[in-house]
């Protein structure tokens, strides 16, 4: 099941309101110059990436209205400024059509369309000074209601409300001057745990991996063994986590030791008085295309000496 993604440092809607003030002028397209060396590309910011979000259909054929579907849309949209609105539309309508009915189709374009000016609607949103968090989300909630039925609102944005709500509800806790530090964190923490079970984990998976990597760095600092670090991490992570962990330990203790290899043998070649300058540089080019693929040469660059 993928992860629900939060960003945790600030919330989605302030995100938007942020970005899409710049709207109008992000639908200015780059010069035609500037756009021909795209090397056939839709966009340049793209180039490389394959697209973010997902899209479904029910078995009764209409679309599945959800977060995968809003990430996908704004993949697309983050090309504004290169392209503009009409080719994004086009090239999105592409995408969709290998995938979707006709109906289902139109279910997702005619969202689009609503997602967009919905977006554009928060640009042109003034935040009064002063308000607080909670009165901006109460604004951007109520402006979805103008583009979006109940269900399509909860679709796009439930996660990210519910999350919205915790953030609004913490940050008043923490300026509340009249509790003590420990009834602020006792009030967080009956927070947390009224958060569905998707959003806690998300949450709390950053600070549980930060626990966990300073608790490895403190066992292999004791000399503890590979059995008791297998231990410490199943038991903070659990022994999935703890298996792909160690492998990963084993790929990059195989990849340290390629690494010594090459260049105990680079030196060598260096060393050689018989060889010319020219004549070593190649033999070392020569050795490191043998034994890296050019993807783990851009890697390779970072660990090795110092010239």
């Amino acid at each position: 099941m993928r992860k629900v993604r939060l960003v945790l440092t600030l919330t989605g809607v302030c995100a938007g309101l942020l970005v899409w003030q710049a709207w109008p002028q992000a639908q200015k397209p780059l010069p035609a110059a500037a756009q021909a060396g795209r090397d056939g590309g839709f966009a340049a910011s793209l180039r490389g990436t394959l697209p973010d979000g997902a899209v479904k259909a029910a078995a009764n054929g209409q679309l599945q209205v959800n977060q995968e579907l809003r990430r996908l849309f704004d993949y697309y949209l983050a090309t504004l400024g290169e392209r503009e609105l009409p080719a994004i539309r086009a090239e999105l309508r592409g995408y969709l059509q290998r995938t979707l009915s006709a109906a289902a189709l139109k279910q997702a374009m005619d969202l689009f369309d609503r997602y967009v000016a919905y977006r554009q609607s928060l640009a042109g949103m003034t935040v009064a000074a002063g308000s607080d968090l909670a009165q901006r989300l109460a604004r951007a909630q109520a402006a979805r209601l103008q583009y979006f039925s109940q269900a399509e609102v909860e679709g796009l944005f439930g996660d990210e409300d519910r999350y919205d709500a915790f953030t609004a509800k913490r940050l008043a806790i923490l300026a509340d001057p009249v509790l003590s530090a420990a009834e602020k964190q006792r009030r967080i923490a009956l927070l947390e745990q009224q958060l569905p079970p998707a959003l806690r984990a998300a949450r709390e998976d950053p600070v549980k991996h930060l626990a966990l990597a300073e608790a490895d760095a403190e066992l292999r600092k004791r000399g503890g063994n590979e059995q008791e670090l297998y231990a410490l991490r199943a038991g903070m992570v659990g022994q999935a986590a703890a298996d792909r962990l160690a492998s990963l330990d084993r790929e990059q203790a195989a990849w340290q030791q390629r690494v010594a290899d090459f260049n105990r043998d680079a030196m060598a070649i260096r060393q050689n008085g018989q060889l010319s300058e020219p004549q070593r540089q190649q033999a070392i080019s020569q050795l490191q295309a043998q034994r890296f693929s050019q993807q783990e040469a851009l890697r390779l660059a970072a660990f090795l000496p110092a010239k």
